[in-house]
């Protein structure tokens, strides 16, 4: 059966190679950069008072807040704040996001058992291969949904059960377990109001550790599950002679999905050219035909609506710069000028870029002048953050403390930086963990 076979490969990991475990300690830098971002809002609160109640305390760090409960608990707030101003990480192969799980749910345990560095990274990258897959071999006329919370706790289940050197079989079972209960998220598919929700990361995050937790005390998951013809074999069985998934995450530069970041770098190119936003007729935005699935609302009332609109954020970016992005905050929902100049945005279907999703997600934006020459229209076929055109350490570094600005001081944020060269270095892991478990 393909479950036992993925989960074969799962236990036969010893090590991750240094690469690969390079690339995870990216992952968890952006990861506690997004949740840093996300504390203070009310669905992570909401979701930290739900803990607090559901939980009570526990060995685990609810990051950031000197609190701890359960691993469980622990994984499913902490993925809420990282998760709920998409500006965590994702992968192109998944068409959806990764860290926001696996991060959340390997520190949670790790903390626990007390894992080393080495160990942490690779069942990190683990999860990521595991929960890409399993989202990748999916036969595009027959899924359901597209949240992220759909698969990525089967990922899970592999990285923390190979973390507890757990065998075979128990993974298996727990992945077929958490496949079969995984949140679908039918409901925020196609809705118009903004939502907490999202693509039910956190409930995946956690149903992933619950499932492995039953597995582990002798519940049994249908481990056919990934026989199905809907499921493709190859890539589930893959070698790694091209790499690890997680090699090739793309990161965020900008809050919002990543459908909309090839426009707002577009536009971005073209800011010099425009001496008068009040003078532009039209913004045309050229992209494939999922992007159209968003609520692109003109007029957002939440954070969560802004995160999907492409009219309000190619409008923010083409006024005040890419900072407004990083992350968006609630100021900008009101603002008149960029109200205004969303409603001047139109997005349409380019066949061109259509024929190269998802293997690409490009955009291209052509501005109209009212009343003078227009700017070329600019084409950006790799957005920032992409494996091929990635944001340097130094940017990553600056995205961590602009949001951590506002929950940790200079000291706290010194430490949290010296924590994270420890980790890239695969030194130790335990200044990582003090730094999570204080209170800001």
């Amino acid at each position: 059966m393909r479950a036992v076979k993925l989960a074969e490969w799962v236990v036969s990991i010893a090590d991750a190679p240094t690469e690969v475990k390079r690339s995870a300690v990216l992952v968890v830098l952006d990861a506690l950069a997004c949740s840093l971002a996300g504390l203070k809002l009310e669905g992570p609160a909401a979701a930290r008072a739900v803990t607090r109640e559901l939980w009570g305390a526990g060995p685990s760090s609810v990051w950031f807040t000197g609190e701890k409960t359960s691993p469980h608990g622990a994984a499913f707030a902490n993925s809420m704040a990282v998760s709920i101003l998409d500006y965590d990480d994702g992968h192109r192969m998944a068409e959806g996001h990764l860290g926001a799980a696996m991060v959340p749910a390997v520190l949670a345990e790790a903390e626990v058992i007390r894992a080393n560095a080495k160990r942490v990274l690779t069942a990190i990258a683990i999860g990521y291969e595991v929960a890409t897959r399993i989202a990748k071999s999916r036969d595009p006329e027959t899924v359901l949904t597209g949240a992220s919370g759909r698969w990525c706790g089967q990922g899970v289940a592999a990285a923390i059960g190979w973390l507890r050197q757990d065998d075979a079989i128990t993974i298996a079972h727990a992945m077929s377990l958490a496949d079969t209960i995984a949140p679908y998220a039918m409901a925020t598919e196609d809705t118009q109001v903004g939502n907490h929700v999202k693509e039910a990361i956190p409930d995946g995050t956690k149903n992933g550790l619950e499932k492995l937790a039953a597995a582990r005390k002798g519940m049994l998951g249908p481990i056919d599950f990934l026989d199905r013809e809907r499921f493709d074999s190859s890539v589930l069985t893959r070698d790694l002679a091209d790499g690890w998934y997680i090699e090739t995450t793309y990161f965020k530069p900008y809050s919002c999905c990543r459908w909309i970041h090839a426009p707002i770098d577009a536009v971005l190119q073209q800011r010099d050219s425009v001496m008068d936003w009040d003078a532009v007729k039209e913004i045309v935005v050229g992209t494939f035909e999922r992007t159209l699935t968003l609520n692109n609302q003109k007029k957002p009332s939440t954070l969560q609506s802004a995160q999907y609109s492409v009219p309000f954020c190619v409008a923010s970016a083409a006024l005040y710069g890419a900072g407004c992005l990083q992350p968006i905050t609630p100021g900008l929902l009101g603002d008149a000028k960029v109200l205004a100049l969303a409603e001047k945005v139109v997005v349409k279907v380019d066949e061109d870029l259509e024929s190269v999703y998802p293997d690409e997600t490009s955009g291209r934006v052509s501005i109209v002048m009212s009343d003078h020459a227009s700017p070329e229209p600019v084409y950006v076929e790799i957005a920032k953050g992409d494996s091929r055109n990635p944001m340097s350490y130094d940017e990553r570094l600056r995205k961590l403390r602009k949001c951590g600005a506002e929950v940790l001081d200079e000291r706290g944020l010194s430490r949290l930086e010296e924590a994270l060269v420890f980790l890239r270095d695969q030194r130790e892991i335990e200044p990582l963990f003090r730094c999570l478990a204080a209170t800001t």
